[in-house]
């Protein structure tokens, strides 16, 4: 057990943003905390991180109390939606600033980490919204953190940069066995990134499980289809390394519209949708459910 939240309250102008809120983020897990806008999903985020005072409540790591903590000596960094680096500084300038010693050489390896080689001298703005926020990512692990706070930091990519940066992400914090809790409203984002789910809503806990577990369960997370042999209009298809071909997911970018993307992966199987949203955890496939659409 590690990250350990009970019965957090918090109001703000007579209205209750959490309503008591219990919360467990075990060692080595991305937690996602899935919500509409207002659920307080991201006050709770600040909260963890000393941003911002609970009413009443308490956090604690490995039993250790942290409300009261200053946010500096927590051991807690965030990535919000924004990047948020200093444009006066060069790329590997904002992330020397986290290094231990000031270190040119160990920021030069996180940004070889987030897949920045070579771009320590650059200026900010010569960096692409998806290339600052991998400069913000690399910064934050750079503090060595024991516990990294993710506030929707992929809401303001498009949606190719955005599946980039989710697998980096997810990657990098499992390959460093680190701790990860993740705010978004997106529910196809926590089943993709996520190891465990917690669904808030004005400010109360509904439901904790796997994605797998709450799919079964509960309503409002549950509106996907598992797609299995021909039951729906897909088409499999096997490609492997040796065939020299990618293999290609088309998915829906804009999910009011019918604008199409397409998501290049490296081997296995997987489904063609021209026309809906498909979308593979583990060894399953998701359909989004969608009416009127054959």
């Amino acid at each position: 057990m590690s990250l350990v939240v009970t019965g957090i309250q918090k109001n703000f102008k007579q209205r209750d943003v959490l309503n008591g809120v219990d919360l467990i983020v075990d060692k080595k897990e991305i937690h996602a905390l899935v919500g509409v806008s207002g659920s307080g999903k991201s006050t709770l985020l600040r909260i963890i991180a000393g941003l911002e005072t609970a009413d009443t409540g308490t956090v604690t790591w490995d039993g250790e109390p942290l409300l009261g903590t200053p946010p500096h000596k927590r051991r807690i960094t965030m990535l919000s939606q924004s990047p948020l680096l200093f444009p006066h500084l060069s790329v590997g300038e904002n992330v020397t600033l986290a290094t231990q010693n000031r270190s040119r050489e160990q920021a030069e390896a996180w940004l070889d980490r987030v897949r920045l080689p070579g771009r320590y001298d650059d200026d900010i703005h010569e960096l692409s919204g998806g290339e600052q926020q991998r400069v913000s990512f690399a910064r934050a692990l750079a503090a060595e953190p024991r516990l990294i706070l993710l506030d929707e930091p992929f809401t303001n990519l498009d949606p190719d940069l955005k599946y980039e940066l989710q697998r980096l992400i997810r990657d990098l914090v499992q390959q460093l066995e680190l701790t990860a809790l993740l705010v978004t409203h997106d529910r196809e984002e926590a089943m993709l990134v996520a190891d465990r789910v917690t669904l808030l809503e004005d400010g109360l806990v509904l439901a904790t499980g796997t994605p797998g577990e709450l799919y079964e369960t509960e309503p409002a997370f549950g509106d996907f289809i598992e797609l299995s042999g021909s039951s729906y209009p897909a088409t499999m298809m096997e490609v492997t390394e040796e065939a020299g071909e990618p293999v290609v997911l088309v998915r829906q970018l804009n999910r009011f519209g019918n604008q199409l993307g397409e998501y290049r992966l490296a081997t296995g199987t997987y489904i063609i949708l021209p026309r809906d949203e498909a979308f593979q955890v583990g060894e399953t496939y998701y359909l989004r459910k969608k009416k009127g659409v054959v």
